[in-house]
């Protein structure tokens, strides 16, 4: 008789066994069609903060986890960008892809000798009867940069461009490895103004 009843709760354990499996089986496929389906997140996903020897979490500038900058050198009285700096730019577009609420802010800057000799050309055309409506340099250099991140779908309105002319020089113009330097634009993409006192020298466009 004990060994009868045994054998009957066995059977019992087995069949509920069976049907537990088939149910786990039964969801599995849906399950991982939502692991396989990609959200991009509405702000930006930062990786754990680093810890001590204790394991404690140590104190981090959140403000530079959520940045990034850019850096583009130009030929003299150039705007276009060199393939050597495509990726860097392409970073930019990752990063922002992983941060929806960051802004892109990109300087435009040329040299003192560029920067004179555009405005002696303003200065000719403002005597003349032809219409001043060239770009400045700068502008162009600011502007190239946004053209290449909106078109590979960086929203315009995620980027503000700026003219600095050839205020806020990061070398001498005196030698032409200097007026290099200084033929650039700068960029950052951040939660916030990190450059605010920049930006106010320069102009928005």
């Amino acid at each position: 008789m004990t060994k009868f009843k045994t054998t009957k709760f066995s059977t019992v354990l087995w069949m509920i066994g069976a049907v537990v499996i088939a149910g786990c089986q039964s969801v599995t496929p849906a399950t991982n069609n939502m692991a396989q389906e990609v959200l991009k997140p509405s702000t930006c996903v930062v990786e754990p903060p680093p810890v001590d020897e204790n394991g404690k979490p140590m104190p981090v500038d959140l403000d530079d986890r959520l940045s990034m900058e850019l850096r583009v050198f130009f030929d003299k009285y150039s705007a276009e960008i060199k393939e050597q700096y495509t990726p860097e730019l392409n970073k930019i577009i990752a990063f922002a892809d992983r941060c929806s609420n960051l802004t892109f802010f990109v300087q435009g800057h040329t040299s003192t000798i560029e920067q004179q000799a555009i405005d002696e050309k303003a200065l000719h055309l403002k005597g003349s009867s032809q219409p001043l409506d060239f770009i400045s340099l700068a502008s162009a250099r600011a502007q190239s940069i946004k053209n290449y991140l909106v078109n590979l779908d960086l929203p315009a309105h995620r980027i503000r461009t700026f003219d600095c002319s050839a205020d806020n020089p990061i070398a001498p113009n005196d030698t032409e490895e200097g007026a290099i330097m200084n033929q650039r634009a700068f960029g950052w993409i951040s939660a916030r103004d990190r450059y605010d006192q920049m930006l106010l020298e320069c102009r928005e466009f």
